[in-house]
């Protein structure tokens, strides 16, 4: 009985050892679905901007991490004090042949237009919901229409709890777009009509 209970003392100490001593898996980005009146409420900033610049770079001189910072021109402010340009930075990108990758960060595009609800300050992604608050803007059959935030392109290790992203499900004309989010700001706080 007493070398039973030692090799099963022994298979579980073994096994505590194994799981201290593993290597880890990437760490999972994980995201709460946010709603269109959470988009609002959440962001500091709020704007339609085209993507005029992207630069990825070392975060210090020891290389230990990669930041990318995403320039926004053509701006149309909706929250925050309106700027001629705006650069939001961004965790991850790549440096010197060298990738650093957030699962479930947005990609940008030189040129592509967005409406960015975003909060003010250094984050892994300022975007409100992570990914969430980057609705791409495309040209629709009567004037340019705001289209829900795209799958991130590597899906592996992020993980969302709740609702599907924020954004409509359809297209929708982005000047009727602008007027719900006008809509949305105008009600008092806590008001998710």
């Amino acid at each position: 009985m007493a070398s039973a209970l030692r090799r099963v003392a022994a298979a579980v100490l073994a096994l505590l050892v194994i799981l201290v001593l593993a290597p880890d898996r990437a760490p999972a980005t994980v995201v709460v679905a946010k709603d269109f009146a959470a988009l609002c409420a959440e962001a500091d900033l709020i704007f339609v901007g085209t993507v005029t610049g992207i630069e990825s770079r070392w975060t210090d001189a020891s290389k230990q991490a990669i930041e990318t910072l995403v320039t926004f021109g053509d701006l149309t402010w909706l929250r925050g004090a309106p700027r001629l340009s705006i650069t939001l930075r961004f965790g991850g990108g790549e440096v010197d042949g060298l990738r650093e990758e957030i699962a479930g960060a947005p990609h940008f595009t030189i040129g592509e237009r967005r409406v960015i609800f975003a909060h003010d300050g250094r984050y892994v992604s300022p975007i409100v919901g992570f990914d969430q608050g980057a609705l791409r803007v495309v040209d629709g059959d009567v004037g340019p229409v705001v289209v829900g935030a795209p799958a991130a392109p590597i899906t592996e290790g992020a993980l969302r709890l709740g609702a599907p992203p924020a954004g409509p499900a359809e297209p929708v004309p982005l000047d009727e777009f602008l007027g719900r989010v006008q809509q949305q700001l105008a009600l008092p706080a806590g008001d998710t009509r």
